[in-house]
């Protein structure tokens, strides 16, 4: 038994030991105890942690030997899920899925392939068994990867559907990061131009995975710590040799000359610090280029404005997407209201595509041209050029 019986007496007398005074003695306790261990302790002795920062330093600096094993990086994570699930049927493309995720354990995968080998069944795969109980242990753990990644595409992506001002052209800078191996980028503009497809494109061609950061990832109600968890931002993206994007980044680089708090200056100092000592591909986006504060601005490589399409690439967008290539179907009124759209962008092509995909329906060319129409109406832009009583 775990728990053996016990007398009343046994207990009576255990329940009033803490009662009882101590024994005087020539010994020690508490931290110089612990003190004492560390530096007279003649049996080696290895001592293990998961949060060092808990550890008194006092305590820290009398071990005779420190060793940090830090999550692996994508290729030797690979190789370690393939040992750990030798002799288990799954596919390239799981193993491959498997290695993405930061922080996996050999003993994690290990559990996991055991409950799939017990819970199998004829109508269950091993590989959607093993992700499941991957996922369930994410989530009692504590350690749901937030970096979210690249986003599920509903448009075909082209590079020349793309209306920005730079002086350089895209493929060259794309061609440029990859080669240097590092870079920051800010890219600006309306919002649905491809600011942040744009950077999930840069990830693809370089070959390096995409970590995408919020406010809601970085921001504490913690004095300090919203500064730690933009640090922690930067390691983590160096650790994964990965491209960090940080969407809306004016949250985090606004002018300084107007903020009001301590706090909003000591982030943003983070912030510039960071972006200096950050040896990789660092990509921000922002609709709002005018508060960024200046020294941010000095700090980014290329700086790139996204516009709305222009006419040709409206047409070219809606040939594709709207007429499935065949640009014969293109009428000539189909291309006169189309041309009145002067502010449309990628992403409000996009947002008639997933109309149609969750609808699962197809829309005439007519009906998603009305579609676009009405994406084009709500704008700021075209709401706020409007005239108003009699005046047209």
């Amino acid at each position: 038994d775990v728990f053996p019986p016990i007398s009343t007496e046994a207990a009576q007398f255990m329940s009033r030991a803490e009662q009882m005074p101590a024994p005087t003695s020539g010994s020690v306790s508490g931290k110089a105890w612990v003190n004492q261990i560390l530096e007279s302790n003649a049996v080696p002795t290895l001592w293990v942690t998961n949060r060092i920062e808990q550890i008194d330093p006092a305590f820290r600096r009398r071990f005779a030997y420190h060793l940090e094993l830090k999550s692996p990086p994508p290729g030797a994570r690979e190789q370690l899920v393939r040992k750990t699930l030798e002799g288990v049927a799954v596919s390239e493309a799981f193993t491959a899925r498997l290695a993405e995720r930061k922080g996996l354990t050999p003993a994690q995968i290990r559990t996991a392939a055991r409950f799939a080998d017990l819970a199998r069944t004829d109508d269950v795969s091993v590989e959607s068994l093993i992700e499941r109980q991957l996922r369930n242990a994410d989530l009692a753990l504590g350690t749901t990867d937030n970096s979210r990644g690249e986003r599920r595409s509903v448009t075909t992506y082209d590079l020349d559907m793309l209306n920005v001002e730079t002086r350089f052209e895209i493929p060259r800078i794309v061609e440029a990061i990859k080669a240097r191996g590092h870079g920051t980028l800010c890219f600006y503009g309306a919002p649905g131009t491809g600011k942040t497809a744009l950077a999930e494109h840069l990830a693809r061609a370089i070959g390096r995975p995409l970590i995408v950061k919020q406010a809601s990832d970085l921001m504490s109600k913690y004095v300090g710590e919203t500064e730690q968890n933009m640090a922690a931002m930067f390691k983590e993206a160096e650790a994964e040799k990965a491209v960090l994007l940080l969407d809306e980044a004016d949250s985090f680089l606004q002018d300084r000359r107007g903020a009001q708090r301590t706090y909003e200056v000591t982030e943003v100092n983070e912030m510039l610090q960071g972006m200096e000592r950050y040896n990789g591909v660092f990509v921000c986006t922002t609709n709002l280029l005018d508060r960024l504060d200046q020294a941010a601005l000095r700090r980014f490589t290329f700086k790139i404005k996204f516009m709305p399409l222009t006419a040709m690439q409206r047409e070219r967008m809606f040939v594709t997407e709207a007429l499935a290539g065949d640009a014969t179907l293109m009428t000539s009124e189909l291309r006169v209201r189309l041309a009145r759209l002067d502010q449309l962008c990628p992403g409000d092509f996009a947002a008639v595509k997933r109309q149609t995909d969750i609808l699962a329906a197809e829309f005439s060319a007519v009906e998603f041209l009305d579609q676009l129409e009405a994406e084009h109406r709500i704008k700021p832009e075209v709401r706020e050029s409007r005239g108003m009583g009699f005046v047209q």
